[in-house]
């Protein structure tokens, strides 16, 4: 059976939307705020600010809540993106990104996200009030119901919309404390066709295309066996079924239904219909039902039966309502109905079966209506008000009640536009298995490290370029960074790994040499197979030099005022440092010091003037100076470099040098021993090698600078894993402090990838990170919830340990903080980021699993 069903809805302006009756709602998007499942105290600030909110809407009278699961649009997302790709890798990235939209649409068929929308009612502005006006709009009120009745269109004032924006601006000003955000025209229209496109892919930019009001209802509805709703559009087919909550916990407290919804590994729309009740009207009503209860329990208590414990409840909560009416506290009469829709009527059966069992698991009367679904679709159609034909699944209580629900909030994580890096885990308790995990939930992560210091992001929280990724050895950390480096290497960014565990390079140019990996994923070999992988080891002749600050320090680049200049002082200084550090030993006069500075300024200069000159240059000069005191400390120099990891700093200037050229860099660094800090280094014994290291380092910690302040006009992000390594010293903690210092100013990111969230602190620098993922790490479970900003409280506590390793707490640029499980859809890439093998042992293993 076809139904036709009346649009209450006529006419739309921005924001507003014009009823057939005369009268107007106001749409708006409550944006998303962002709280753990488990941080308490959040949760009861944010209802405690939903209810003063709800309270000052009381004069309105009618509202409607949606919880909508609205197509996550991943196929334009990433046809935008690409546009973030380079040049030299814009056939692989392509690839990657269509790729995700094919495998997660396989998956999922439609991938969704969460928004909150409120529709308000709101009133004529009272311009004119004369009797003589009122008799004016009554008169024109009958003849225009007179002319549609007889056939004839009424034509309607196009400036229709101006008597309501006064209250309109009023009602936005209530709201503002939720960063309410006014629909646009496009968005107004957008959310009503979405209502007759339920489940069924289509494209935003297709649908909004003609914004006419009929274009709304532009869809075949028809009533199928079982009282199921078939939609069919020009887009696709979907079914429908609608679940009005008939019956709700006695005691409301923490019936937070909307995070409940939110779990589920499909969409579930709840609406919520509601209208403000005056105290007086009701307070006949609550008199018979306490009578009802009392004669109720009376027969219970002479019948000597046992009082059932729900009666109790029920007329000790209808006591309390009636005490706080007498108080004059705001009362609501409202509905809620959860909304479902699939491809199929097999997958709705599934779906409704699984929601039925589960509010009957909270004790929540979910009925089926059957026969009630064409009503309720109509009913909870935007622009409707709550209807009393429907009181038997009607609701009173308190403002208070209704902010329980935990309206506008969810459990999002990530960027909204990105590369996919896993899935929100709602899950409270622990998983098996990481698959179990992963396909439990639909609620998509997105990433792109490089939103993190741009200017005029919706809803950003902070400015802070710079991410952490923290946690135990095998938990995750460096598959997580490995991935984020693989996927952002497609786009249009400088990139640089820091690898001291030298485990990158080797198993990756393995695979891509590899003939069956080469043939399984052509795009990818070819794209790693353009990386510059470049080893820090003094024992290949090839790389000495390299690091050499006279030459890495000496290249173009371009200043604050876009022109291309040098940076002699960088050069000169970093040279000295590391001359005089490996001096400190040593008792040096007044003019070697002198002496040495000069020399090094000198072949810098000659350098800048296009001479071929290196830092073991100024050893040369050194040794050959007539006077014997400085002859001296140059034959002192040389011999502490030569066959040292020093001499990866020193060469005649004929070397390249560690490239800034290269668009992404793998750069692993050998042998490299720090100490560990201890106020200041200079009161510890080093060892030679220790004090080779630190020399090193301001080379290293001179060129990463360099890389993320050679241009502020381009991205560029440097990775240091075991990040541990170099922060253990104080000159390796400068290294870090100094890159996170340039980040904001010159478009430039941190990545830092150790095992301890106390490495990402630093006594003096509060820079921070404005993303984390924290992966576990048993013996710091208390540190990790105040690395996040959650409570250290004994939920908390469970509720981290119960993540397995593959999953982490990741804080986003927006504030979102929640517990996700990594994962990639790309079998090349999770091959590279999976090094060890399967032996004959671990296959035996398995196989006695079960």
């Amino acid at each position: 059976m076809v139904i036709d069903l009346s649009y209450p809805l006529i006419k739309i302006k921005d924001n507003l939307a014009l009823r057939k009756d005369g009268t107007a709602v106001a749409l708006y998007r409550i944006p998303n705020t962002p709280i753990t499942v488990t941080d308490v105290k959040k949760k009861s600030k944010h209802k405690n600010l939903v209810n003063r909110v709800l309270l000052k809407l009381k004069n309105q009278k009618n509202f409607q809540l949606s919880l909508i699961p609205k197509d996550y649009l991943l196929e334009e997302k990433m046809r935008d993106f690409s546009t973030a790709l380079a040049d030299d890798a814009f056939e692989a990235g392509k690839y990657y990104l269509d790729k995700n939209v094919t495998d997660l649409t396989a998956e999922m068929e439609i991938p969704y996200q969460y928004d909150w929308l409120i529709a308000i009612d709101v009133r004529k502005s009272l311009v004119e009030s004369s009797l003589k006006s009122m008799v004016f709009e009554k008169v024109d009120k009958v003849a225009s119901a007179g002319m549609s009745l007889a056939g004839y269109e009424v034509p309607l004032n196009e400036t229709w919309y101006e008597d309501f924006l006064s209250d309109e601006a009023s009602v936005y000003q209530i709201l503002r404390p939720l960063k309410a955000k006014r629909l646009s025209d496009s968005d107004t229209f957008y959310y009503q066709r979405m209502q007759y496109l339920r489940y069924i892919p289509h494209l935003k930019e297709e649908v909004i295309a003609n914004r006419e009001i009929v274009n709304v209802m532009d869809s075949v509805i028809t009533v199928i066996e079982g009282g199921f709703l078939k939609i069919e559009s020009a887009y696709g087919i979907s079914y429908l079924d609608i679940l009005p909550i008939g019956k709700l916990p006695t005691i409301f407290n923490g019936f937070h239904i909307a995070e409940f919804v939110q779990r589920f590994s499909f969409p579930v729309e709840l609406n919520i219909l509601g209208e403000f009740i005056d105290n007086s009207s009701i307070k006949g009503t609550m008199a018979r039902s306490n009578i009802r209860y009392l004669n109720i329990m009376k027969e219970a208590q002479s019948s000597n039966t046992v009082q059932q414990e729900e009666i109790i409840l029920g007329n000790m909560s209808l006591k309390d309502l009636m005490r706080k009416v007498g108080k004059k506290e705001s009362l609501v009469e409202f509905s809620a109905n959860l909304i479902l829709s699939a491809s199929s009527i097999a997958s709705l059966r599934k779906r409704r079966q699984i929601v039925l069992n589960y509010f009957q698991d909270l004790k929540v009367g979910v009925y089926e209506a059957k026969f009630d679904t064409a009503y309720l679709f109509q009913s909870t159609l935007i622009g409707q008000r709550l209807q009393r034909t429907s009181k038997f699944w009607n609701h009173l209580t308190l403002v208070r009640g209704l902010s329980e629900l935990m309206l506008f909030t969810n459990t999002y994580s990530g960027n909204r536009i990105g590369w996919y890096i896993g899935r929100v885990d709602n899950n409270l308790n622990q998983w098996d298995d990481l698959p179990s995990a992963v396909s439990a939930s639909k609620n998509i992560v997105l990433y792109n490290a490089t939103v993190g210091n741009k200017e005029d992001v919706e809803g950003k929280q902070t400015k802070n370029p710079h991410f952490a990724i923290t946690g135990a050895t095998g938990e995750g950390k460096s598959y997580l960074s490995e991935m984020i480096f693989i996927l952002t290497s497609f786009e249009q960014v400088k990139l640089l790994y820091i690898d001291p565990k030298r485990s990158i390079r080797k198993h990756w140019e393995e695979k891509i040499k590899s003939s069956i990996f080469r043939k399984k994923y052509p795009l990818l070999a070819n794209h790693i197979s353009t990386f510059n992988f470049v080893t820090l080891d003094s024992k290949i002749e090839s790389n000495k030099g390299v690091l050499d600050p006279i030459v890495v320090l000496l290249d173009k680049f371009v200043d604050e005022e876009g022109q291309t200049t040098y940076d002699e002082n960088n050069a000169i200084s970093t040279a000295k440092n590391m001359l005089f550090y490996l001096l400190r030993d040593e008792d040096l006069t007044i003019k070697q010091k002198t002496v040495l500075g000069d020399v090094i300024s000198m072949v810098v200069r000659r350098r800048v003037d296009g001479e071929v000159v290196g830092f073991r240059t100024v050893l040369d000069l050194l040794v050959a100076d007539e006077r014997s005191e400085i002859a001296d400390l140059g034959e002192y120099l040389v011999s502490a470099v030569d066959n040292s990891i020093l001499e990866l700093a020193f060469s005649y200037g004929d070397v390249a040098g560690l490239s800034y050229d290269k668009r992404v860099t793998v750069l692993e660094v050998a042998d490299l021993s720090l100490p560990k800090s201890s106020g200041n280094n200079k009161d510890i014994k080093l060892s030679d090698h220790e004090q080779k290291s630190i020399v090193l380092m301001f080379a290293l910690g001179a060129f990463c600078r360099r890389f993320g302040e050679r241009n502020r006009y381009e991205d560029t992000i440097e990775f240091f894993d075991e990040a541990w390594v170099m922060m253990a010293s104080n000159e390796g903690q400068e290294v870090i402090d100094n890159m996170k210092r340039i980040g904001r100013y010159y478009n430039n990111v941190l990545g830092l990838i150790t095992q301890s969230v106390h490495d990402t602190n630093s006594e003096d620098d509060a820079t921070g990170f404005g993303t984390l993922f924290a992966f576990k790490q048993p013996a710091e479970l208390g540190a990790i919830l105040d690395h996040v900003g959650l409570e250290n409280n004994e939920e908390n506590l469970e509720w981290i340990s119960n993540m397995i390793s593959g999953q982490c707490l990741y804080k986003d640029v927006y504030g979102n903080l929640n517990m996700i499980t990594v994962h990639t859809n790309h079998k090349g890439i999770d091959e590279l980021l999976k090094p060890m093998k399967a032996t004959i042992a671990s296959s035996l293993e398995n196989k006695y699993a079960g």
